[in-house]
């Protein structure tokens, strides 16, 4: 918990800093090419991060080493050509994305930064994957400290600048501590290996990291720079931290739920669902709790975007709407209803970036946000309905779709 806290706490840093510290424009420039990098490294850490959770475990100590310099190897491949994708959307001529061209360079180091911490995390060494964090956002305050101190002032450039030492200073680290070589091989032999991994999950996992994303491209480049600004901080106020929080929920609670299953333990099966319930309740009370503190806290955090508190309640209220379907997305993923999932997550981001667009369309920053919260109750509603309930634990897994497993993946699902 306190490394996901850290690691998704460096993100918002980077981001609070841009808005309390950037003009209005520059900080849309930097919030959609962030977007754009964020969704890079989120397919990075769908096709390696995630997988290393399920597969290392089951790879014998001799072989771990090589199947790490593979993942680290597929992890750069990965970050080449997410680099390659920055510097052309930079230089297409768009002024919201011109800042990939200061970020594109860090790209493959923040994937292999985030492949370590993966590996960390798969060998049961949290602490490790905690103290690669924590270099990473302790040198990312110190580059902006001196930006900050040393007269240079701030700048996307500098921000970007300061991410990036922020990532290489976080490899650096987890090589270090690691006590395994940095130097990657040839990622075939992690591509043949975990074939079997990819599919449903991954693609369920990149779909859903990108659709946030993509609603704030679209918002950059159709709406004025400081609407797509003043969308951003709201965001960054109420949904970041939801998210956030929901995100290690997930995590929590999944393997409950998928262990009820292999066991056939329809109690245990409840019990990991009324937790979850309880939890996602709670946090969804207290989003709902900054309605009437809107104003307080925008003048707190980001007075200068206070003439968007008008955003605060529909963003809290798509906040609240999304960890309430905490709960079934556990269900599903624990009882492997992948393909169930992805289709659920297709329609989820139709409806949001569908929403999000007739909002833009029709009536602005404001229509849109209100769009976003009804796509949040559409996506609950459908959850609702077709979400497993706990007493269908005595009827065991339904598996992902794909490649038969190899006998030790087997044996770990």
């Amino acid at each position: 918990m306190a490394d996901q806290l850290l690691s998704s706490g460096t993100n918002f840093l980077t981001a609070f800093v841009a808005s309390w510290a950037l003009a209005p424009e520059q900080f849309a420039t930097f919030v959609v090419s962030y977007a754009v990098v964020t969704v890079v490294l989120a397919l990075g850490r769908a096709v390696i991060g995630e997988v290393l959770l399920a597969y290392l475990p089951t790879v014998s100590l001799a072989d771990r080493p090589a199947i790490v310099r593979s993942s680290t190897g597929a992890a750069l491949v990965l970050g080449i050509a997410g680099s390659v994708v920055c510097v052309a959307g930079g230089g297409i001529g768009h002024h919201t994305l011109s800042g990939l061209l200061w970020l594109a360079p860090w790209v493959p180091i923040a994937l292999m930064q985030d492949a370590r911490r993966f590996v960390f995390l798969s060998q049961g060494r949290p602490g490790h994957a905690l103290a690669a964090d924590g270099a990473w956002a302790a040198a990312q305050v110190v580059v902006l400290g001196a930006l900050a101190f040393g007269g240079l002032g701030f700048s996307v450039a500098g921000l970007a600048t300061s991410w990036g030492v922020g990532a290489l200073t976080g490899l650096l680290v987890a090589a270090a501590i690691g006590g395994g070589s940095l130097r990657p091989c040839c990622p075939k032999a992690w591509a043949r290996r975990t074939r079997s991994l990819s599919g449903w999950f991954v693609l369920t996992s990149v779909l859903g990291q990108c659709e946030i994303y993509a609603v704030l491209v679209l918002a950059g480049t159709l709406l004025a720079p400081t609407d797509a600004a003043g969308l951003r901080a709201v965001q960054l106020l109420v949904f970041q931290p939801t998210a956030t929080v929901a995100a290690a929920l997930l995590v929590l609670v999944t393997p409950l739920v998928a262990g009820a299953v292999s066991r056939r333990d329809v109690e245990a099966a409840r019990h990991a669902r009324r937790f979850a319930t309880i939890a996602s309740a709670g946090l969804a009370a207290a989003v709902l709790a900054v309605i009437p503190l809107r104003h307080t806290l925008l003048d707190l955090l980001f007075p200068q975007y206070t003439a968007y508190a008008a955003l605060v309640v529909p963003i809290a209220l798509q906040s609240a709407l999304y960890v309430l379907g905490v709960p079934f997305h556990a269900q599903l993923r624990g009882f492997h209803r992948a393909r169930t999932l992805f289709g659920l997550q297709v329609l989820g981001s139709a409806v949001l970036v569908g929403a999000a667009t007739a909002g833009m369309g029709f009536g602005g920053v404001v229509v849109l946000a209100w769009g976003l919260a009804g796509a949040a109750l559409v996506v609950d509603l459908v959850l609702l309905v077709t979400t497993p309930g706990p007493h269908r634990a005595g009827a065991g897994h339904r598996t992902a779709v794909g490649p038969t497993p190899e006998p030790a993946l087997e044996v770990a699902r």
